[in-house]
């Protein structure tokens, strides 16, 4: 089996929700720590500058954004499942719903109460986020922030109400992973006021705490050079299918293309070679790297043909 690479950073919301996921899995995995802002000078050259965190590696192929890396993750081993059956499209709208509704409105809310945030960090964000991260300025949002999150969190509680041990029955799933880590992400880092503010905490508590328990899985830390040393060795896959849907938008093989959040985030350039019902491929090369595969979710990214080539 390929080594499993998880490049992330321990203060990552998404990155623990893919933490959790491989500890669900009982996958043993190759952790590389990346810096907390850009520049991201190792990761940069291998994944055309996507920003976003995490981002798993198998080799040379790099799969970006949680929805379509908890995919990924859940074929690596037959141990458990992240999607129930009969109920993995109930486990990804579940887990959708979550992220989106509570994920920004959790952020704003737990960083307005961090003082000392760095002002890199402020700065690094704003045009990504499109959100003023100073901590002063969420502070005088928090009652819009709080409401927003304590709404979604009522609807998990009644979700839970009857005593279940997970949000769709006895086994921990991917919509539990969702759930759980804009929570996580507050009481981590909001400090005692945060998570007495967050309504219904009682009525989760047995949840998150079981949730919490599934932990990472078998890690052991890589540098950023050797996972660069990882991509480079080895042929990124040419086998990948093609749907004859993809002309209804103007899309043909080998496209250059941008790939972009249709929520928050920068554009990836490349040249399209996969064009799937829940998959987007991009070959992307580097000199230092050679050439590898960046793979998106079609569900959350917009693909347009581009003249424009990555800075």
């Amino acid at each position: 089996m390929p080594e499993i690479i998880l490049h992330h950073y321990p203060l990552s919301p998404y990155s623990e929700k893919i933490r959790l996921a491989l500890g669900l899995k009982g996958i043993s995995w190759k952790s590389v720590e990346i810096p907390v802002w850009t520049p991201r000078p190792k990761l940069t050259p291998m994944t055309g500058g996507y920003r976003r965190t995490p981002i798993l590696q198998v080799d040379a192929e790099f799969y970006c954004d949680t929805l379509h890396i908890l995919r990924v993750v859940d074929g690596f081993s037959s141990s458990g499942s992240l999607y129930p059956k009969g109920q993995e499209a109930l486990a990804k709208a579940l887990g959708w719903w979550m992220e989106k509704g509570s994920f920004m409105n959790a952020v704003c809310l737990t960083i307005g109460n961090m003082p000392g945030l760095p002002q890199e960090l402020i700065d690094e964000r704003r045009p990504l986020f499109r959100v003023n991260l100073d901590p002063s300025e969420l502070r005088a949002k928090r009652a819009v922030y709080l409401q927003r999150v304590n709404a979604h969190i009522a609807w998990l509680a009644q979700a839970l109400a009857d005593g279940r041990k997970f949000i769709l029955g006895q086994q921990a799933s991917a919509a539990d992973l969702s759930a759980y880590h804009p929570i996580w992400f507050a009481r981590q880092n909001g400090g005692d006021e945060v998570n007495e503010l967050i309504a219904f905490a009682g009525m989760i508590d047995p949840w998150f705490k079981r949730v919490a328990a599934i932990g990472h899985g078998n890690l052991s830390e890589m540098s950023p050079d050797h996972a660069i040393e990882v991509a480079k060795t080895n042929e990124p896959d040419e086998a990948f299918e093609w749907s004859p849907e993809a002309k209804n938008v103007g899309l043909r093989r080998g496209d250059w293309v941008s790939v972009t959040p249709d929520d928050y985030g920068n554009p990836v350039y490349g040249s399209l070679i996969s064009w799937a019902h829940d998959e987007i491929v991009l070959r992307h090369e580097d000199p230092s790297v050679g050439q590898v595969n960046l793979h998106f979710p079609r569900v959350g990214f917009d693909t347009a043909r581009t003249d424009e080539r990555a800075a």
